[in-house]
């Protein structure tokens, strides 16, 4: 898999979002939290199993809190990653 670099993994992370629950990428882009953009605890882990589908990345459970930023997210997939 070849590396992927901070914004690669956000500009990801923010088309997940918007194709697969139908969120405004404005909105994320925006600095939301996940709460605010009524991202729950199913749709985190939902993201956390595209991410390990797509980036290859595992995510445990809990990994993605609601309280994160977009910006928050991708810290925590490129720390898993090794990216970081």
């Amino acid at each position: 898999m070849p590396t992927l670099a901070p914004a690669d993994i956000k500009t990801r992370l923010v088309t997940l979002l918007s194709e697969k629950f139908g969120l405004p990428e404005d909105e994320i882009l925006a600095g939301a939290t996940f709460d605010e953009l009524d991202i729950d605890s199913l749709i985190l882990v939902e993201l956390g199993l595209l991410v390990r589908k797509e980036l290859g990345i595992v995510l445990a459970e809990g990994d993605l809190q609601s309280s994160f930023r977009i910006d928050d997210a991708v810290a925590v997939v490129a720390e898993k990653g090794g990216l970081a």
